[in-house]
């Protein structure tokens, strides 16, 4: 090897370890963003300027607006109350998002990493963090793509750039209006409830001095129906309200909910009256095309005083039920589709003898 040559290699030689340096350098330091910052800098320091946000996925919005009290409502459901710790959980889950690894910048392979937008297959959710101030621009915006975990992570972009990124973090951002709200109207211990009265039937808790625990049997209840309805209702009709309607308040909850109407309290389709240990309840009922709508109050006995709420969301427990009352009032809720069948079953028409018998031994549907 000439000396000329030895020289050519030895500069090929520099130039591939500066290469590698720089190649090595750049997976911790990206032309834009810095390993380890964050993806949308300052957003919680500025949570107090949002006035709204908004979540797209395909073809649906959810947008949830900020009060003046600060509370948190979903705008599509007619101003119902959101939870307003999700909504928090979910701004500080997406400030925490830091940059962890830079992906393509090829618009038309957004989606393999989930970021195409705007999306119809609804991979993508676009995040739109608005000002409360009318007129300013929004105080940020997030596509965030497929999620992975072990460790967690996210793919995300800036509506406005091509880049995409790998981010670490989890965030909580559902794209269903009702996974927002507090689904759960009531949610009663066993033994709660002593009588139910319902088209005609009441079913009632025999009396007793013992208090029932969680793990006792379920006491027998008694089934009555009116003179006058003894027609409407068969054998197996009976015994499926003995055996149902004692325990649909154990956890009621809904699957819909929007402003009642003038009329709605009127000619319901169906009413069931609770009587419990604390309350009277009552729930109204009437049938519409996407399925059963119910409005619901509740009256506290004289001297009732609430007992400490539970420790857990969703633990059975006896409510404030004149604090439960007013937040009931004004709404209308949709009825879970298996509860609405629960009542079906009990009010269809009564039929023979043989094909009663036949469905009583039949699985529930």
């Amino acid at each position: 090897m000439n000396r000329k040559t030895a020289i050519t290699v030895a500069l090929a030689a520099v130039a591939l370890v500066g290469a590698a340096a720089l190649l090595s350098k750049s997976r911790d330091m990206t032309p834009e963003r810095a390993r380890g910052s964050a993806m949308l800098p300052g957003l919680e320091a500025r949570a107090a300027e949002v006035g709204a946000v908004e979540v797209l996925r395909g073809n649906a919005t959810v947008r949830l607006e900020r009060g003046a009290d600060g509370s948190w409502a979903l705008a599509g459901n007619d101003g119902y109350p959101a939870r307003g710790e999700l909504v928090r959980a979910m701004l500080v889950s997406v400030a925490g998002l830091t940059v962890d690894d830079r992906m393509t910048a090829k618009r038309d392979r957004h989606g393999e990493l989930g970021l195409a937008w705007p999306d119809a297959g609804g991979k993508a959710r676009l995040v739109r963090f608005l000002s409360a101030r009318p007129g300013e621009s929004p105080v940020a915006e997030i596509v965030l793509g497929e999620e992975r975990f072990a460790p967690d992570a996210v793919f995300a972009r800036l509506p406005a750039e091509d880049q995409t990124w790998r981010t670490l973090g989890r965030v909580q951002v559902p794209s269903d209006a009702l996974a927002w709200i507090d689904r759960s109207m009531v949610s009663l211990p066993v033994g709660e409830t002593t009588k139910v009265a319902f088209d005609g039937i009441t079913v009632a808790l025999p009396p007793t001095g013992a208090e029932p625990t969680p793990d006792a049997p379920r006491p027998a209840w008694s089934a009555e129906v009116a003179g006058d309805e003894r027609a409407n209702w068969s054998e197996a009709q009976v015994e499926s309200a003995r055996l149902g309607l004692p325990s649909y308040l154990e956890r009621l909850e809904f699957d819909g909910v929007r402003k009642a109407r003038p009329d709605a309290a009127k000619d319901p389709k169906w009413t069931l009256e609770f009587e419990t240990k604390s309350a009277s309840v009552s729930v109204r009922g009437h049938e519409e095309s996407d399925g059963v709508w119910f409005t619901m109050s509740a009256l506290p006995r004289p001297g009732f005083a609430a007992p400490p709420a539970p420790k857990y969301d969703g633990d059975p427990h006896v409510p404030d039920w004149a604090k439960l009352d007013a937040a009931w009032q004004g709404w209308e809720f949709k009825l879970p589709q298996w509860k609405a069948d629960t009542l079906r079953r009990m009010r269809a028409k009564p039929e023979t003898a043989a094909e009663a018998g036949a469905d009583a031994d039949a699985p529930p549907g």
